[in-house]
């Protein structure tokens, strides 16, 4: 009997991680690592991450990039951690200041303003790499900071103990030094507002959105608006139960600012709060390598046109672009286990990649990643000289191919890759067992050495891989998998496998193929 040949995909939903597997939509997938949607349709392979530098010589702890300075000279990435505030440059760390720990920064006039954390013993200041470091005794103290009207504005963020509501804001651009004597008209506290004061939440992040200021408690969200003085400003409540759950977890993107809460992704438009990870619930998984203590359970960057977000030990992008949901992992538990990520700007006349740095979520680990949005000749997935396939991995939902009350028989099924490496399918029929008769030995000619088992005796109900190897450079071909086995409603998986550089990707998916036929209703009994 000939069979049917229908065609699964393109895979344009993306992840959907919410309803059961059988009710998704033919678009969608239950699982989708390390494979993001193009904008052509297909499943392209994510960019690959590689290690920099280890300065467990010289660090006690994981550093934190917190920005990057531009200057004629070059660009510069700062990083800060207990151990004080360095810069990097030309692929080397040079120590800034060991004074005080750095925990936010902004560029205005040609020099790196250091924010001190609010607990911090020594004062912030002022950096670029002609003049070095010049300390600034009275500038303010914080979390999360921001330059809006030629003010800084700062809030204490998560680690304040006092004043924690209190938003803090300098003088027209002069909020490097308070003190009076120095010509300036305030000192530290006077010029201040209070954002819900006594509420019981922290003031935790900052954001210039549509000439005003987005202000992010822990479980609220307030807009501030004025004309030419903060001290007519007028401040309002925009979401009384949406906030930032910390520090790194509000990030702009165009005309949106996005904030991640109490498990939720939300997206701000015009004032308005609309959730994004509906279809992609965030699994828990609080595991972290051996012993060791993550820093930051939740965080957002920005990447490219994508929306990385750490749940605890688990990764997923957001195609700013595609709007699907995806998920990130490493055969690397260090490069798996990466902190906030910066943006170096790109080289515009040499049309190079967007870079980004980021040390560890690993309170431990001092060593410093590096990606690059794109691919070429010597990009590729590396962690201490070794070199990790980034694999990816696609499961289809639970297919009844429009027939839920009959059985199927599966003759093979395809992929369409570009793919250089080994191309592994798994088809995984879902059901218990069906009855088998004896026409059926007949029909496909089983000998007794060729029976399964008792209650199965013509095929495994276990889920039957295939893989099979393609060489010969990346291009694009049909991989077909020769496997028959029966079903009632039956999923598929295809893995391939990149380093990452152009030899061998971004390897990519775009439709697969299923010959199939219908060959024996249900039985009575319950399956």
């Amino acid at each position: 009997m000939p069979s049917d040949v229908l065609r699964l995909g393109p895979f344009i939903g993306g992840l959907n991680t919410s309803s059961d597997p059988s009710a998704v939509a033919d678009a969608e997938l239950v699982g989708c690592i390390n494979l993001e949607l193009d904008i052509d349709g297909s499943l392209a392979s994510r960019p690959p991450i590689q290690d920099t530098t280890d300065l467990a010589g010289t660090w006690t702890e994981r550093i934190v990039c917190i920005g990057v300075g531009i200057f004629s000279s070059g660009n510069y990435v700062i990083g800060s951690n207990t151990n004080g505030v360095y810069q990097f440059a030309s692929g080397a760390w040079t120590l800034i200041t060991n004074t005080f720990q750095a925990l936010c920064m902004v560029q205005y006039a040609d020099k790196v303003h250091l924010i001190a954390g609010p607990t911090s013993a020594n004062p912030g200041g002022t950096w670029d790499p002609v003049g070095g470091f010049t300390a600034v005794p009275n500038m303010a103290k914080g979390g999360a900071a921001v330059v809006f009207k030629e003010r800084l504005f700062v809030v204490p963020g998560k680690t304040a103990t006092t004043f924690t509501s209190q938003l803090v804001f300098s003088e027209p651009a002069s909020f490097d030094d308070y003190n009076p004597a120095a010509g300036t008209t305030a000192a530290p506290g006077v010029n201040f507002a209070n954002v819900a004061n006594g509420d019981g939440t922290k003031l935790i992040d900052i954001a210039v959105y549509r000439g005003n200021l987005l202000l992010f408690k822990e479980d609220a969200t307030y807009v501030l608006a004025y004309e030419t003085s903060p001290s007519d400003a007028v401040i309002e409540n925009i979401s009384p139960t949406v906030g930032a759950t910390q520090r790194h977890c509000v990030v702009s993107y165009e005309n949106s600012v996005f904030v991640y809460h109490e498990g939720s992704i939300f997206e701000i438009v015009n004032y308005d709060f609309n959730k994004i990870n509906v279809k992609c619930r965030f699994v828990f998984d609080g595991s972290s390598p051996g012993s060791a203590t993550r820093d930051e359970d939740v965080f957002l960057n920005v990447i490219g046109d994508r929306l990385v977000i750490r749940y605890f030990n688990s990764i997923y992008a957001y195609g700013l672009r595609t709007r699907v949901w995806t998920q990130w992992q490493s055969a690397s538990t260090d490069l798996h286990n990466f902190g906030p990520w910066v943006a170096m700007p790109s080289n515009v006349s040499q049309s190079v990649n967007v870079e980004y740095f980021a040390g560890s979520s690993i309170h431990t680990n001092k060593k410093v990643y590096h990606l690059r949005d794109g691919y070429d000749a010597t990009t590729f997935e590396q962690s201490a000289s070794v070199l990790y396939p980034i694999v990816c991995s696609a499961l289809t939902k639970n297919y009844d191919i429009g027939a839920s009350h009959l059985f199927k028989r599966l003759f093979w099924w395809g992929a369409d890759v570009l793919a250089n490496t080994t191309v592994t399918g798994t088809a995984t029929p879902i059901v218990f067992s069906f009855q088998v008769l004896w026409s059926d030995f007949t029909n496909q000619g089983t000998k007794w050495d060729g029976l399964k088992t008792w209650d199965s005796p013509l095929t495994n109900a276990s889920s039957v891989s295939s893989p099979v190897a393609t060489g010969s450079g990346a291009q694009r071909r049909e991989i077909r998998f020769l496997k028959a086995l029966r079903y009632r409603q039956i999923n598929f998986r295809v893995d391939l496998s990149t380093g990452g550089t152009t030899s061998d990707g971004p390897c990519r998916l775009y439709l697969l193929t299923v010959a199939t036929k219908v060959k024996q209703t249900v039985p009575k009994a319950v399956n």
